[in-house]
This record gives structure tokens, sequence and C-alpha cells, in this order.
């Protein structure tokens, strides 16, 4: 479906948000006050406006209530992600969307009741961290309230006699969503469906529980 969107700032992170969803067939407003950034994705775009993000006026002329998602990425100046957010608010966009850069600005943003927080380095620490200290984690999605979404991968460890998915000891707090062998993948995977090593489990649950059945994995 195709859907309009405002990227305000156009740093390496707007930029490439931007360049994704142009990618998609959206259509994308690019806004930036730095010409020569602007200049470099320019032609990637459906509108390329130099602005202040932090003029009140600047911004009504943007019309961002018209769109269907404003996203936010003016990392150099927290001071000037924090007023264009409030501005933003204040102008009417629908759902907005703000990088942050640190603990106090994601706090500040949220205070500002913006919908969606985005704070990249955070979020890749995270991901990284499970990784690392949880082998079989392939990749995983926060749901809130300690539920998680992951990917697990069948690791050789279960022998060459690999064991049905029903042996597997998966808690009442786990669901079993998805199983992908090769480039198969069966979202009603059965109790004797046997695994082998390279298989992806996609489960949703609670993460100790979750943490705890990706190492038998």
């Amino acid at each position: 479906m195709h859907r309009q969107f405002a990227v305000i700032g156009l740093g390496y992170f707007g930029s490439t948000v931007a360049r994704e969803l142009r990618r998609h067939d959206h259509e994308v407003l690019g806004v930036d006050a730095d010409e020569k950034r602007l200049n470099a994705v320019a032609d990637l775009l459906n509108q390329a406006v130099i602005a202040d993000p932090t003029d009140e006026h600047a911004l009504q002329e943007l019309g961002l209530e018209q769109y269907d998602a404003v996203l936010i990425d003016l990392a150099d100046s927290m001071e000037q992600s924090l007023i264009c957010a409030l501005l933003a608010k204040e102008l009417g966009a629908r759902e907005l969307w703000v990088k942050a850069t640190s603990d106090a600005h994601h706090k500040l943003l949220s205070r500002l009741g913006v919908d969606h927080i985005v704070h990249p380095e955070y979020d890749l620490g995270v991901r990284v961290a499970e990784s690392l200290a949880y082998h079989a984690m392939v990749d995983f999605i926060h749901l809130g309230d300690h539920q998680f979404v992951v990917e697990l991968e069948v690791s050789a460890r279960l022998g060459d006699d690999c064991q049905q998915l029903d042996q597997l000891p998966i808690d009442d707090d786990i669901s079993v969503i998805a199983l992908r062998k090769g480039k198969t993948l069966d979202r009603q995977p059965s109790g004797s469906t046997r695994l082998a090593a390279g298989d992806h489990l996609v489960l949703i649950g609670e993460l100790s529980a979750l943490r705890k059945l990706g190492a038998h994995l």
C-alpha cells in the first residue's frame, strides 16, 4: 500500500530509512538544514526541502499532519531533536518516530509523548549481547513485559539422533510459531517433526524460558 512519510534530518540513519521507504515505493519528503547532506540523497526523494527543523513556521509549511508518519533524526543536537519533536506533535503529526542518542534523550522524548523512540546503539548493543551470551540466538523482537519473539538455531550439540520437537524442554510459557528447514518454512510444525542442526525455530514467550531453551539447543 502506497503511503507518505516525512524524514527530518538526513544523517546516516535518516537517509537509510528514507532510501528503504522509497525502495518500497512509498512517497518520501526529506528535510535537512544542511544543503550538502540534502543534495546527497535528493535524487532518491519525492520532495527535498532545506529547512531549520526548529523553526515552527518552516515545519508548518511542510504540512506534517498530511503524512502517515514523521521520522526525526537529529542526532547531532538533543535540543534540536526535542524542539522538533515537540513542534511536530503540536502541528498534528499522526505518528511520530524519533531517534534517541542517550538514555536521557530517550526519557525526555517519552515525556513529550513520542509514539516510537528508536535508540539504535542501545538496541544493537542488546542484540549483540544476547547473541554472544546465547549462541543459539539468531534474532529477536522485544514485545514488552519480558515477552520476546526469538529465532533460535538448532546446533549439532543435539547429536546425530536429533530430537523431535516435542522432546525439547519447551515450557508452557513458550509457543512455537514456525520451524524453518533450509528454504522451507513450516508454520504449524507437529510435535513429531525431527530437528536437525541448522534448523531455525521461531518462538514467542518469556525471556528466561527462551534463554533456558536456547542453552539446550
